[in-house]
């Protein structure tokens, strides 16, 4: 059956609310998952707000009470603005309580019927799951010198460690280049589509085809495992090698900061 575009616009924003609020509940995080709104409220890493879906009527109320928390609680959020938002005036009406704007994500999909089970990989590498807390903590060593999150890098390692490897849904994975681990790589079992997630590598072995092994080798997982559609949201800098591979952009994920 043929997916609209409506549909995977949709598979996108609720796949990634979904990858989030699971690592906040797997943390002891503050999580809401409601009709309405989705967020994760946390003092131990970034908070994040998703899938607004308020009336026009009680806007200003849900907006305040929001930001009560935040205030509360002493911490900053940010507030994912896409298509699908509603009212569709509400990332202007953010800006009246404080929230600023910060950067943009390209929303992406690709059809994994189109894509094959078999791909070329740099010479010397090797992609293994993490199946181990000691694993675990090199894929966090990776994943912040890959990211470059010198100003919270103990908070980010804190964060994964304490979540462990008690999702049945979330599968990490580590690049290896002659035996050394150089990128990370998430897989997300989600409800109708498999999510990329912490897709890096770390600088000393970029520009030699690794990400892009590392997403093909996911995508041939997710297509092992019967999913028909991947969908990942792609920073500036990494939207040439999925558009490259195939994904295709749907809509920008505009994020606002408080």
């Amino acid at each position: 059956m043929k997916i609209s575009e409506e549909d995977i616009a949709n598979l996108i924003e609720y796949n990634t609310a979904k990858f989030f609020l699971n690592l906040g509940r797997l943390n002891g995080d503050e999580i809401c998952d409601a009709p309405e709104i989705k967020y994760i409220f946390t003092k131990n890493w970034f908070s994040r707000i998703f899938m607004a879906n308020f009336n026009e009527s009680d806007l200003s109320t849900h907006i305040e009470q929001i930001v009560s928390m935040i205030r509360n609680l002493n911490i900053s959020a940010s507030w994912y603005i896409t298509p699908q938002s509603c009212p569709v005036y509400l990332q202007n009406t953010l800006k009246d309580y404080g929230f600023t704007y910060k950067d943009d994500w390209s929303a992406m999909a690709i059809d994994l019927e189109n894509v094959p089970e078999s791909f070329d990989s740099p010479e010397g590498m090797e992609i293994k799951e993490v199946l181990n807390l000691e694993e675990l903590k090199i894929w966090t060593d990776i994943l912040v010198k890959s990211f470059e999150f010198s100003e919270i890098v103990q908070s980010y390692k804190k964060y994964f460690i304490n979540a462990g490897l008690e999702s049945p849904n979330s599968h990490y994975y580590l690049g290896f280049l002659n035996g050394k681990p150089v990128a990370t790589g998430v897989l997300f079992d989600g409800e109708g589509a498999a999510g990329l997630f912490y897709i890096g590598t770390v600088t000393e072995a970029r520009r030699q085809g690794i990400a892009k092994a590392m997403v093909c080798y996911l995508l041939s997982t997710a297509k092992k495992k019967g999913y028909s559609i991947s969908v990942l949201q792609a920073s500036e800098m990494g939207y040439p090698v999925y558009k490259k591979i195939g994904f295709k952009k749907y809509y920008t994920t505009k994020i606002y900061r408080r």
